[in-house]
């Protein structure tokens, strides 16, 4: 079987992704990925296939590329900005794309991750089954996000986006209802949610300890007192207010602390930390989480599924995008203490710390948790349904000829 998985170009995007592209590795099925070209060296060096499609940016160099972003960040609007640019620029660009590399590569499934809306189109118009790899604290589409994404709106965009390729939809809801959704996450943390019949939980290898010794200077932290991991992620890290207040924050914490700020951040330039604070521009998860005793990072599912498959308490800094969703909900489980707005500041932070630290009901939900995930289907288990999911949908979502839907591509917006 051949296997396309689709990512916006941003390693919080693509990384939840990687283990089930390796999964239908190892079961000996063809696997490429397709983002945009900037971002070829991320997936090549994973180990995969490589197809350009859509707009020649990433997201951790967006102010590059799309410097607006910056301000609509600042103003709380980045993951308003980011929706419309999918769908104004995105999503049309990598759906011609996508189906212009049908015809020398056409795969018998599409994997989207959450926010890859390209493949849901292309596969309409190719009758490719789609399934959704959600790194969401929502699983499936974005219609309970409330104020933060006007969901008519964004119906209203793939509506028109659909007209582009010559697709009438009545009902555009009804193609993200339909599409099965893998999740990382535990049944626990949709508790009370409405059931989506379609959602499969998948233990994913983000954070499982790791065979060998990390660095030397690693085994020194979190022997005498905890250690305090903390992360801004690789879009975020940039945001030196927070970053700063993280520094201030954890300084007096009896604890040792390391901080990870990214490639895109010199450690040396964000000026003199305290003793007990290592910076380092990257420390692999798995390493850090072994030993970690409590988890300071922005509310990015990547991290905080790391920090719930190792039952270790966080402190979630909503800094944007879909980060308040994943902060409530996790706040909800009694997994994460959530700050926003000016609750981000050192005394703040510290607080939170040590109640996170130190609270014997936040540290058993956290182990409660973790016991749920180990008992959720190991990620292999996705090539067996994947297998029977693309035979039950091959040919029946076919709403386009393969003549008309090469008629469809016209020249990619400027």
């Amino acid at each position: 079987m051949r296997v396309l998985l689709t990512t916006q170009p941003g390693h919080g995007h693509f990384d939840p992704m990687v283990p089930y592209a390796a999964a239908f590795r190892r079961a000996g099925h063809e696997v490429r990925v397709a983002s945009s070209a900037a971002f070829a060296g991320a997936v090549e060096a994973a180990g995969f296939g490589f197809t350009a499609v859509g707009e020649n940016f990433t997201w951790e160099k967006v102010d590059a590329t799309f410097p607006e972003f910056v301000e609509f960040a600042r103003r709380g609007q980045g993951l308003e900005y980011a929706n419309e640019l999918s769908w104004t620029r995105w999503n049309p660009a990598a759906t011609r794309d996508l189906l212009a590399s049908f015809e020398t590569w056409r795969p018998d499934v599409l994997i989207r991750e959450f926010a890859e809306n390209g493949a849901t189109l292309a596969g309409q118009v190719a009758g490719i089954p789609v399934i959704c790899a959600s790194w969401s604290a929502l699983p499936a589409d974005a219609r309970s996000w409330g104020t933060v994404i006007d969901w008519p709106r964004t119906l209203d965009r793939y509506r028109t986006a659909a007209k582009t390729f010559g697709l009438e939809l009545d009902d555009a809801e009804t193609v993200w209802k339909q599409h099965l959704t893998l999740t990382g996450l535990p049944p626990l943390w949709f508790a009370g949610a409405e059931k989506d019949t379609n959602l499969r939980h998948f233990r994913l290898p983000l954070a499982e300890r790791p065979d060998e010794p990390g660095p030397t200077w690693l085994e020194a932290l979190g022997r005498d007192r905890p250690l305090v991991y903390a992360t801004l992620g690789t879009v975020f890290n940039r945001s030196r207010k927070p970053r700063q207040a993280v520094i201030d924050g954890l300084a007096g914490l009896d604890a040792d602390v390391l901080l990870t700020v990214g490639n895109t951040v010199d450690p040396d330039a964000i000026g003199p930390v305290p003793p007990a604070i290592r910076v380092e521009r990257f420390v692999p998860q798995s390493y850090a989480l072994a030993k970690a005793s409590l988890v300071v990072s922005h509310a990015g599912l990547g991290t905080m599924l790391g920090a719930i498959y190792g039952g270790v308490p966080m402190v979630s800094l909503v800094l944007g995008a879909e980060h308040p969703l994943n902060a409530a909900s996790a706040a909800a489980a009694g997994l994460t203490i959530p700050l926003s707005g000016d609750e981000i500041n050192a005394d703040q932070i510290a607080a939170a710390a040590l109640q996170a630290l130190h609270d014997p009901a936040h540290r058993a939900a956290s182990a409660a948790v973790r016991q749920e995930c180990e008992r959720m289907e190991a990620v292999d288990g996705v090539v067996p349904l994947a297998e029977s999911y693309a035979r039950a949908q091959s040919g029946g979502n076919s709403t386009r000829s393969s003549q008309a839907a090469k008629n469809s591509r016209s020249e990619r917006p400027a």
